[in-house]
């Protein structure tokens, strides 16, 4: 049986920011990435897909909207409000019932390392923090769907984890369906799916594996040399070729390839190369 649809985008174009008529579906426990440089139109996908700004093409949702929780690139903050206010605020707008005084509230000011800041404005924390506070925001929120434009490159360590781990787990119980812009080859790593996207055109879309699986890897060779003839150094090549270790002498070897994975931006960059829009 297959897997319920979240959201299907049809056709879609935003002209002049999205040229390429862009489609795709989105299923529950599904993690689709946006990817691409800074001006690729990451930003108008995603608003278009949520119906905040015109575009052409069809989007259908199968979930209701309120089901879905936004964190914008820019924070959305209201004035004079406190960051707790915030979440409450943003609760209520989609129907959800959030107790300040409840277990879920602790869970999400700490996860997201908000609890020692929850009687701050909001306005007054510091950019990173307006960050966070906008994706606990929207994790408050998103019972079916969870989008995130650019913020997830902005996360410290640890909070990044605990926002993987937590996603990973309502993903694999088919709670929640994530959908993601980025310009970062980590994070776009995470993805069950990658859209690569290019100057408002899609280059192309599969999964990580098969998205790297078009390029060929680098190979680095460390040769060990004499250096006027005192010490030994290393000199470096980068080549294509296969992965291997040349044969030792005296149980030294003389050489060591080793072999670089293409990452996803390694995949944009050769498709650009290779002019192959899909």
């Amino acid at each position: 049986m297959a897997t319920p649809i979240v959201l299907e985008v049809r056709d879609l174009s935003v002209p002049p920011r999205v040229r390429s008529e862009v489609s795709f579906t989105l299923r529950e426990g599904e993690r689709l990435c946006i990817y691409g440089h800074s001006g690729a139109g990451k930003t108008t996908l995603l608003r278009a897909s949520l119906g905040l700004t015109r575009y052409r093409g069809e989007v259908v949702w199968h979930v209701p909207r309120s089901s879905t929780g936004y964190a914008a690139q820019r924070p959305r903050l209201l004035p004079r409000a406190t960051t707790l206010q915030q979440i409450l605020w943003c609760a209520q707008l989609h129907g959800v019932s959030l107790s300040p005084h409840g277990s879920r509230i602790h869970e999400l000011l700490n996860g997201w390392r908000l609890w020692a800041h929850r009687q701050r404005m909001a306005s007054r924390l510091s950019p990173g923090e307006q960050a966070k506070l906008e994706m606990c925001c929207a994790m408050a929120v998103a019972s079916r769907l969870l989008v995130v434009d650019g913020l997830l490159d902005t996360l410290d360590e640890a909070t990044r984890t605990g926002f993987w781990e937590e996603v990973d787990a309502r993903c694999a119980r088919r709670e929640l369906a994530l959908l993601y812009a980025t310009s970062s080859t980590r994070e776009a790593e995470m993805a069950d799916r990658v859209l690569l996207l290019h100057e408002g055109r899609l280059l192309a879309m599969d999964t990580p594996e098969r998205l790297r699986a078009r390029t060929t890897p680098d190979v680095v060779r460390l040769q060990p040399v004499q250096d006027f003839g005192k010490q030994q150094s290393l000199k470096v090549y980068i080549r294509q070729s296969e992965v291997g270790i040349i044969p030792q002498d005296n149980g030294i070897a003389r050489e060591l390839i080793l072999q670089r994975m293409p990452t996803i931006e390694d995949v944009l960059t050769a498709l650009l190369r290779q002019g192959g829009w899909q």
